[in-house]
């Protein structure tokens, strides 16, 4: 059984970790923690527990990892409309 979406909605740091992955899609820890402006420890704890609730998963390419929304879960297409965030044609920075 997974969280519902009121804790997210409850917690500034996870809603703006959620709102940054929204708009860039794919970014490291450090990335995360300087826009969402939170120390590293902070932003990896927060990302652990959405990983762990399956609403954020993580690539890794040997030791760095890369963190995106799982844009399957019903949360995160829910959080999406909640914020207003319009779903676009996914772009490969590659």
């Amino acid at each position: 059984m997974y969280m519902s979406i009121e804790p997210l909605l409850g917690s500034k740091t996870t809603l703006r970790i959620l709102k940054i992955l929204m708009q860039h899609k794919e970014l490291n820890i450090s990335g995360i923690a300087r826009r969402a402006n939170i120390n590293h420890k902070v932003a990896k704890e927060r990302l652990l527990l959405l990983i762990a609730e399956g609403i954020v998963r993580e690539k890794r390419f040997g030791r760095i990892r890369i963190f995106e929304l799982n844009f399957g879960d019903e949360r995160v297409r829910a959080l999406r409309e909640i914020l207003g965030d319009k779903p676009t044609a996914e772009v490969s920075v590659f």
